[in-house]
């Protein structure tokens, strides 16, 4: 049967910065059903200021760190409860590297969207938590959520920006799309950047030569613009009952400088792609494009996974 892409348990990592809490007020723009379960984690780093002597002190360390790990999911949780209150919400607390206990729990209660903030308490703690947001974007099985505030009027349509191409990946991601519970008046814009055509050139008596004609760049070009605009429609014609505002667009360029531009310019509530099945040197780069769209991004950046259609959940 076909893989169910329906929200229903969603974890929130939050570290008690602002950007955590933000990216918990953001989950409304979310498209999340009226009911479901919620985990919130908060993780307490696990060196101790002073080496523990007895087991005593290893216990009292151990509660005394977990403390204010405690009042950020306690806090982070009661904002969830207001905002979705027929949904069940449950804190946790864990000790130890963030993105390691994250991605931990993640595959031992296997979510459905991972919620995280875009950076941490201070300039350090951007850094750090911009690199927990990473490793979980790139290694966590389920979508991964990386939400921003945004000053909004609530009269305005929200405005999703989705960057599709001609991989499976772009199925999955407008198949996701397509099981949130969006208002009717949301806009949904698909673009497809075609890539920049880079040709070789030669200085002939210092002056620059074209190895490639101009007529063959500008037939790739016109290729290019009919097989995007054929996965366009090919997407949207899969899902005829979809009730949101679409639009599509495409355009020649670097797929993170296009998103880029129209998520500023439009602008943009959040921006969503897809990502492959990919290792190596192919996960790095497509890994680079997901990462410099949510540390450049303007909004809430979403990545979302294939589930298996055997049973709804991510492949192992």
């Amino acid at each position: 049967m076909p893989a169910d892409y329906t929200v229903r348990k969603v974890l929130v990592a939050t570290d008690g910065s602002p950007a955590s809490f933000a990216a918990i007020s953001d989950l409304v723009h979310a498209g999340l059903p009226p009911e479901g379960e919620a985990v919130v984690l908060s993780i307490a780093d696990r060196v101790p200021l002073f080496p523990p002597r007895t087991p005593e002190e290893i216990l009292y360390l151990e509660d005394a760190r977990l403390a204010v790990p405690r009042h950020w999911a306690r806090s982070a949780a009661d904002i969830l409860r207001r905002r979705f209150p027929q949904w069940v919400v449950r804190e946790e607390t864990r000790a130890g590297a963030p993105a390691r206990e994250i991605l931990n729990f993640a595959d031992e209660w296997a979510p459905d969207l991972i919620v995280l903030g875009s950076h941490g308490r201070s300039t350090l703690g951007r850094l750090f938590f911009g690199s927990v947001s990473r490793k979980v974007m790139l290694e966590a099985r389920a979508a991964v959520r990386i939400g921003r505030r945004l000053e909004r009027p609530d009269s305005e349509p929200l405005r999703i920006l989705v960057g599709v191409d001609e991989t499976p990946a772009s199925e999955v991601l407008v198949a996701a799309l397509s099981a949130r519970h969006f208002p009717p008046q949301t806009q949904v814009k698909l673009v497809t950047a075609t890539g920049v055509f880079e040709y070789f050139s030669s200085d002939i008596l210092g002056s620059s030569v074209a190895v490639v004609p101009s007529d063959t760049i500008d037939e790739l070009r016109r290729t290019a613009a009919e097989a995007a605009t054929a996965v366009q429609e090919k997407l949207l014609a899969a899902y005829p009952d979809w009730k949101v505002s679409l639009s599509r667009e495409v355009i020649e360029g670097d797929p993170k400088s296009v998103l880029l531009d129209i998520a500023e310019k439009w602008p943009a509530d959040a921006v969503v792609l897809g990502t492959r099945d990919l290792s190596g040197a192919e996960r790095f780069f497509i890994g680079s494009v997901s990462s410099a769209i949510v540390a450049h991004a303007p909004c809430t950046v979403e990545v979302i996974r294939r589930r298996d259609e055997a049973d709804g959940s991510t492949p192992s």
